[in-house]
């Protein structure tokens, strides 16, 4: 059997409790809508590494921890273009729609892509528990639509700092995810697995 290491969800988990254990790269990663609009641009991209409290991290690295390994391990390919399209669009899009915005920052986005390439991926393989991936990517829509009408983030806390959550960030997760398996439907006629030899 080829034991698959997770390279990428270690680099991301890794890189966002180093950041949670010394504050002042937090200060220069999170986004920062005045410190972007004077120049800061890598802040767009590096706001994912940065948690307000012990349980945002905590709930974001155990999901992304989860998810991400699976997929890595299963093999699924394009698992990259998830990451970096729920790390770099929510910036984006802030920056060009949400002057009210001032600060933020978390994994939120990458674990929700991930669970999403997960459940999406176990789907196009026709495995025998596709109503269960289903059923898990109908919770994860039902828990941003809860964030939304009630304006608060469903597990983390706050300790002490106020903040809410971003459905956007979420929902570009959940489009990265889509777009990688649509790259790889399209690239591989429907089978979402690399295939890879095995001695």
């Amino acid at each position: 059997m080829n034991l698959r290491v997770p390279v990428l969800t270690c680099f991301m988990v890794g890189s966002a409790l180093l950041v949670y254990r010394f504050p002042h790269l937090g200060a220069l990663l999170a986004y920062d809508r005045q410190a972007i609009l004077a120049g800061e641009w890598w802040r767009l991209g590096t706001a994912p590494l940065v948690h307000f409290s012990a349980s945002h991290l905590g709930w974001n690295s155990l999901i992304l921890g989860a998810a991400g390994w699976a997929v890595e391990a299963l093999g699924y390919r394009h698992f990259w273009l998830v990451c970096a399209v729920a790390a770099l669009a929510p910036g984006m899009v802030y920056i060009l729609v949400a002057p009210e915005l001032a600060v933020y920052g978390g994994l939120s986005g990458l674990a929700s892509g991930a669970v999403a390439y997960l459940c999406l991926g176990n789907l196009f393989t026709k495995g025998p528990n596709r109503v269960l991936w289903m059923a898990i990517l109908l919770l994860m829509v039902g828990k941003i639509m809860a964030e939304v009408s009630l304006d608060v983030p469903l597990f983390a806390r706050p300790d002490g700092v106020p903040f809410r959550a971003l459905p956007l960030v979420h929902a570009a997760g959940f489009f990265g995810a889509a777009c990688a398996m649509l790259w790889t439907v399209r690239s591989r006629g429907q089978d979402p697995l690399e295939v890879r030899g095995c001695s």
